[in-house]
């Protein structure tokens, strides 16, 4: 017998966390250390190829008229101020999927609803980047505990 089924306790109420971003109520379901676990397995292990091609392709277009001192082609990379555009593809996907993770965590309003199927591109047309952001901030303190007092020290 489950311990929640022993105590009569139910685990959807408990937990469920409620907090407020720009005058909207959200609610949000508080994963398990395994979901949790495997929601940074995902993130971690995001397929980095299309983000990649997306910002290599027009520099690779370009080339003959771009490269100079602050632009370097290498074999399979393009330096941008001494920076990687494949680190930087990298760093954008796994965000991007990171803010899908933490927003499917939502608990939806609408009855019947499942946000299982969402996107990131459904997320985007939506929400501009710094309201993403800050959903997925605001999610992130709700859903670890003390992540607030553990920050400040």
């Amino acid at each position: 017998m489950k311990l929640s089924e022993i105590l009569k306790v139910n685990q959807q109420v408990l937990r469920t966390r409620a907090f407020v971003l720009g005058g909207q109520n959200f609610k949000v379901r508080v994963p398990l250390a395994s979901e949790m676990e495997v929601i940074n397995k995902r993130i971690s292990e995001t397929n980095v190829t299309k983000k990649t091609e997306e910002l290599m392709n027009p520099l690779l277009e370009k080339k003959d008229t771009l490269e100079s001192d602050s632009i370097i082609y290498l074999d399979d990379d393009v330096l941008v101020d001494g920076k990687s555009v494949k680190d930087l593809a990298k760093m954008t996907a796994q965000t991007e999927q990171r803010i899908l993770e933490m927003v499917k965590l939502l608990v939806p309003e609408m009855e019947g609803a499942n946000m299982e199927e969402l996107t990131y591109e459904e997320i985007n047309s939506e929400f501009p980047f710094a309201v993403q952001l800050e959903l997925m901030k605001k999610i992130s303190e709700v859903i670890s505990p003390g992540y607030e007092e553990t920050r400040k020290n």
